[in-house]
């Protein structure tokens, strides 16, 4: 017993750590405070200067009003693209630098005379061939290197029986067209000039293409062969071969690549070219009334809205005029989505970690908007509705419909445009209704549907109002396709993610541990059936109550579920599991102080069982919160019995805490009103109510419901939703005939005695 008293002793003090301690008043305030003036400052700084309202937005395709002109002096910079093409260009006019050392032509026909000056005397010597090939085998390594047998028995063969004018005719062909590639140049690659921007060289004062360069590596056997082919006094095939292979020993490099000087050339040529496209005077035209808007015309436009933009922000005052009027706008926004979450969600408006999250969604789409914006891309491609699934999913689906509508706001301001701001607003909310009881990954294929045909019949109809060409419609489509489609896939990615960092439970996640055949549930109707059976029971009653008062059923059902997992440890100490085991009660033989630290001690149990089995922080609340601190009468009035009135209440209560949502306050109702219905001896549908009711007052008047939302109203709806559900599992069932005439036969034996 001493030990079981220090291992609760211990439970208990760690237990009492790991419960979240609530945040106080006035540190939340103070983290709102803090939560907002970063956000409104973040947002402030990704919104970029808006443009001036006296410059013309026009769209390509369509026609001027009105004939516009250059107020001052201003040029038109040239696109990133242009820019890039353009310097491409002007480095593509550079060739490749070489450099030619002078020595390796004279080296290598030297090394040729030399060859000619052994092996010609050997040849001419009447003597065998195989001994001629054997001494020019031991001599000629030593000036060339190796030569094959074959190339060296047919210049044997072809030289032996010739005439003195054929050999000399032989040598000079060789000495020539040798000297007429190192003429040309030899390099090593031919890859590092092929890779670079301009497909010419230049070696001296003269420029050469670069087929026109030869590689001791990459050339093919038929560079060499054209040439000697060519002459006629070499004319076999075998002499032609050996030749070739003869003179590939002296094709040696020559050139090199100037790196240096060629990145320095090519540098000079990119810095060179202009980075103005146009430059427009006083009063020039930049388009004529009633003509085609063309690529052109809106540049110079967009960049005289740049041009003055800068000007009014250039000086500091009126740089802040500019920060404050955004930070004002955004600050609107914010204070409008605060005021709904603390007037209708305050479960959202008193979490920290829920405020973060719509922080980090806000400031993460904003920023991806501002990109966007900054970089003129495509301005539907902004994520609204992701972030409106994420927050429908994780949340409610109310935050999320409000959330996107200040989104929508804050991105048409961006982009200056009221289609904008109404596409992205309209279609979040789609999304949001697509996902608004999505309980499958496999239901996120409706949201696939559902907002591509949103995005396309809004954009269609937007730009149709606006006279936009069809060509233009179609390319203002696809992004929105590609979001629709997009965005759904990366909810199901990401889910998982804020789910972990944000403790928050989705019904996807619910669904999954609801199901009855996850081994913890498992092991709970093996070890302790009367206890599993009590929670399907609590589990119908808790899911029609949340119902009844607009709470989460599904994490009410799921929460009945897991509530009492730590009566497995120690399953014969609690009555509805003693049935199994005759009935016999242990705690006829332990004092009420042990008993109530064994009964306790489930809490404990179950919260250790939870983080084993990875359950979700919505789930573990649930385990201490539906006990609250109430008090274990059973072994408090055997205490008083013994110990007369220096028992305290206090030592016979639950730790804590009490239900901080509407979900543990109805598992606390259900708990209570399962238990004691089964001691009802009669069970009439007045009797029930009648005892449901006064277990709601009693929990209600002894202050277990004042942390948690539920109002007067909620509870009069719990009540109502018991009864039928109470009814039907209490309801009595006809009597099978043998039933009957066992009661019968009964009634007559006690009549006969008596």
């Amino acid at each position: 017993m001493n030990a079981l008293k220090s291992r609760w002793v211990g439970l208990k003090s760690r237990g009492r750590h790991s419960l979240p301690k609530p945040w106080r008043p006035h540190s939340l305030l103070a983290f709102r405070i803090a939560l907002t003036a970063i956000v409104v400052g973040l947002l402030t700084y990704l919104s970029p200067y808006q443009r001036p309202y006296n410059v013309a937005q026009l769209r390509v395709g369509s026609s001027a009003q009105e004939r516009i002109k250059a107020p001052f002096l201003f040029h038109v910079p040239k696109s990133e693209v242009e820019l890039d093409r353009e310097r491409l260009d002007a480095t593509a006019t550079i060739p490749t630098i070489l450099h030619r050392d002078p020595l390796v032509q004279d080296q290598q026909m030297a090394r040729l005379d030399s060859v000619f000056a052994v092996m010609v005397p050997v040849i001419r010597v009447q003597m065998a061939d195989s001994l001629k090939k054997k001494h020019l085998q031991r001599e000629l390594p030593r000036i060339i290197g190796s030569l094959s047998v074959n190339a060296l028995s047919t210049l044997i063969t072809v030289l032996s029986n010739a005439s003195e004018p054929y050999v000399q005719d032989f040598q000079a062909i060789c000495r020539q067209i040798l000297a007429n590639f190192y003429t040309t140049g030899l390099i090593a690659s031919k890859q590092p000039v092929l890779q670079s921007p301009s497909p010419q060289v230049r070696l001296g004062d003269r420029e050469q293409h670069v087929e026109t360069l030869y590689s001791e590596i990459e050339f093919k056997q038929g560079d060499f062969i054209s040439h000697i082919q060519a002459y006629r006094t070499i004319s076999d095939r075998d002499a032609v071969e050996a030749v070739h292979e003869l003179l590939s020993l002296f094709a040696i490099s020559d050139l090199t690549i100037d790196e240096t000087e060629t990145a320095r050339l090519r540098s000079e040529a990119r810095r060179g070219v202009a980075s103005i496209k146009r430059i427009f005077a006083k009063d020039d035209i930049i388009i004529d009334k009633n003509a085609p808007v063309t690529q052109d015309h809106a540049d110079a436009l967009d960049a005289l809205a740049d041009r003055i933009a800068k000007e009014q922000t250039s000086h500091p005052i009126r740089r802040l005029i500019q920060i404050v009027a955004a930070a004002t706008i955004t600050g609107f926004l914010i204070f409008v989505f605060g005021y709904f979450l603390a007037t209708r969600e305050q479960t959202t408006f008193n979490q920290p970690s829920q405020l973060i999250l719509l922080a980090l969604l806000t400031i993460a789409t904003a920023a991806i908007a501002s990109y966007i914006k900054t970089h003129e891309l495509d301005i539907y491609l902004v994520p609204t509705p992701l972030a409106a699934m994420l927050v429908t999913i994780l949340l409610t689906q109310q935050i999320g419909l409000v959330f996107s509508f200040v989104l929508a706001f804050f991105v048409g301001n961006l982009f200056s445009d009221f289609y904008v701001a109404m596409t992205c607003a309209l279609t979040s909310a789609m999304a949001v209704f697509a996902v608004r009881h999505v309980r499958h990954r496999n239901q996120f294929y409706r949201s696939m549907i559902f907002l591509p045909i949103s995005y396309t019949l809004l954009i269609t109809a937007a730009d149709l109002l606006r006279f936009v060409p069809p060509e233009q419609i179609y390319a203002h489509i696809l992004p929105g396709i590609f979001i629709g489609v997009a965005a759904p896939i990366l909810t199901i990615g990401l889910l998982p993610i804020f789910e972990s960092l944000f403790h928050l439970t989705t019904d996807i996640t619910l669904l999954e541990l609801s199901d009855l055949n996850r081994p913890l549930l498992r092991e709970l109707a093996i070890r302790a059936p009367g206890t599993y059976t009590h929670s399907l029971i609590m589990a119908n009653l808790s899911e029609s109550a949340a119902e009844a008062i607009s709470a989460n059923p599904l994490l009410a059902r799921v929460g009945c579920y897991y509530h009492d997992i730590g009566k497995m440890i120690k399953p014969e100490y609690f009555r509805e599991n003693q049935g199994l085991r005759g009935g016999r009660n242990p705690h006829d033989h332990l004092t009420p102080n042990m008993s109530m630290l064994i009964i306790a001690s489930h809490v404990k149990d179950g919260l250790e069982l939870a983080e084993e089995h990875g359950l979700p922080q919505s789930i573990c609340d649930l385990i201490p919160e539906h006990h609250g601190t109430t008090v274990i009468e059973v072994f408090y009035n055997r205490a008083v019995e013994l110990g007369g009135e220096s028992v305290r209440k206090d030592d016979f209560r639950y730790d804590g805490p009490r239900p901080q949502t509407k979900v543990g306050g109805i598992l606390m109702l259900a708990d209570s009103v399962e238990s004691a219905a089964r001691t009802l001896p009669e069970r009439t549908p007045n009797r029930v109510r009648q005892l449901v009711r006064n277990i709601i007052q009693q929990k209600f008047t002894g202050g277990e419901l004042d942390e948690c939302a539920l109002t007067l109203q909620d509870l009069h709806k719990i009540e109502d939703s018991f009864i039928p559900v109470l009814m039907g599992t209490l309801h009595g069932r006809v009597e099978y005939p043998w039933q009957t005439t066992d009661r019968k036969w009964r009634a007559m034996r006690t009549t006969v005695d008596n």
